[in-house]
């Protein structure tokens, strides 16, 4: 059977992947967690009926087995067993023979274990730490310290801290070989300060594009030319959820503006309380000066 390909999204690059599946029955426990919540509940519920269907097949297969079951109503059935894999037990319908038993017990043990996978696999679904560190839309080279510098800016979304914060910026570019091959690599890109003791606020992440740098001397159509891919992330311990969680932002080229910088969003009040303006968070402006 031919494999479909895979598109993996990057960002703004998607990547084709062939010769291989999407999803692999070889890994349930990674496709349940990853499927959307509607397609979970649409699968648990497929899991239940049908097994309720299977183990009324096996009732109303023995005529008798079930007491106060209208013979050849598969309805009864059904609902016999509906009540038995919940342990329901309304008191109406019982086992009516050694036949009816075994099957009900089957189906009591296999709804005890199937039911507790599924409790399980609900609470891991809810409780996995998930982020809330909001990225710029996009990233800008503007004047810093009378150099130009690459910068991402990002901001806790959440009302807590995250302690630690670790945050690492990567370039993946085309590199031509010696022998004239083409090759992808990453390349990771220094930044003035790639760690903070807590992230409550907004946070920037600054390159400086000097002589060391693999940026100097880029520009915006050099970047389009090697369809350059930027990766910022961002690691560390969130103590509202107390959970370590990371996140990260791809950009690509067209989504770095040279010769602009971002507007400050942050203002203190007489009183001595910082402002964040949120709305206004991925707003830029041309520079006053060119980056040269």
């Amino acid at each position: 059977m031919k494999s479909r390909p895979v598109r993996v999204h990057l960002g703004d690059i998607d990547a084709i992947k062939l010769g291989m599946s999407r999803f692999s029955l070889r890994d349930p426990y990674y496709l349940v967690l990853t499927i959307s919540w509607p397609v979970f509940f649409a699968l648990t519920v497929s899991f239940y009926l049908t097994t309720n269907l299977i183990f009324a097949l096996a009732y109303y297969a023995v005529p008798g087995c079930i007491n106060n079951a209208r013979p050849g109503v598969f309805v009864d059935h059904f609902f016999f067993s509906i009540e038995t894999l919940a342990t329901v037990g309304y008191g109406v319908m019982s086992p009516a023979n050694i036949y009816g038993h075994i099957v009900a017990s089957t189906e009591i043990i296999f709804g005890l274990m199937s039911m507790a996978v599924i409790t399980g696999l609900v609470f891991t679904r809810f409780s996995r730490p998930r982020p809330r560190l909001l990225f710029s839309q996009v990233a800008v080279v503007a004047p810093y310290e009378l150099h130009p510098a690459l910068m991402v800016r990002v901001v806790n979304q959440r009302h807590g801290t995250v302690a630690e914060a670790t945050a690492r910026m990567t370039l993946l570019r085309r590199t031509r070989m010696p022998d004239g091959k083409i090759l992808r690599r990453f390349i990771d890109l220094r930044l003035e300060r790639p760690s903070t003791p807590i992230l409550s606020l907004s946070w920037s992440l600054i390159h400086l594009i000097d002589e060391t740098s693999p940026l100097w001397g880029a520009t915006a159509e050099t970047l389009e030319q090697e369809s350059i891919l930027l990766v910022a992330s961002i690691s560390g311990y969130d103590e509202s959820i107390s959970a370590n969680v990371v996140a990260r932002q791809t950009y690509s080229a067209r989504k770095v503006l040279f010769d602009h910088e971002f507007i400050d969003v942050m203002d203190q009040l007489p009183t001595g309380e910082v402002v964040l303006d949120m709305a206004r968070f991925h707003e830029t402006v041309p520079v006053v000066r060119p980056v040269t």
